[in-house]
């Protein structure tokens, strides 16, 4: 459960990450309103690879600018000290430090993103990760690789920012950034 977490927090930073890109950007596109299929694959130093993980996710224009917004201004617990993003000649490349609060536990994320493609139908996304928990002498490296490309309309009872994976309840990243 700890590690799921981990790799939930992990993915969350590699999307807030991507949404500010958008954000600080002008010609970056976001994401397309719809449907989303999301696959990760996650290596762990020490530990090896963890099988893939599929995710889709509702989105909106409303939702895409809800996300960088509280990235940028580091609202809902999410503070990001650096935030350098690149235009590549591919997509683009994104150097990160964020520091997220939950449950009296703060996770710093450090991270080397490249994102891919276009976010109106398919993207691939690179990153390099070293998280670190307060109170942790050294931190978790990870390395996430994956893709994402558009479904279609949200389905029908969908709201933006919900999200679905295998194992864990929908939950709505909206929401969950209010706690």
């Amino acid at each position: 459960m700890k590690l799921q977490r981990a790799v939930l927090v992990g993915g969350s930073c590699l999307l807030l990450a991507m949404a500010a890109a958008s954000a600080q950007a002008d010609e970056y596109p976001v994401r397309k309103a719809g449907l989303w299929e999301q696959k990760m694959k996650v290596s762990m130093a020490g530990a090896g690879a963890m099988p893939e993980m599929v995710m889709r996710q509702c989105t909106d224009a409303a939702f895409e600018k809800e996300m960088k917004g509280s990235n940028v201004s580091g609202g809902s617990g999410q503070e990001c000290s650096k935030m350098d993003i690149k235009k590549t000649a591919a997509g683009y490349v994104i150097d990160a430090v964020c520091t997220s609060s939950a449950g009296g536990t703060t996770m710093t994320v450090t991270s080397r993103t490249e994102v891919a493609g276009d976010l109106t139908s398919a993207y691939t996304i690179k990153s390099s990760n070293t998280m670190k928990q307060s109170g942790q002498s050294q931190g978790m490296s990870t390395t996430m690789t994956g893709s994402a490309k558009w479904l279609g309309a949200c389905p029908s009872g969908w709201k933006p920012g919900d999200i679905e994976m295998p194992g864990v309840p929908r939950m709505n990243a909206r929401d969950m950034m209010k706690k």
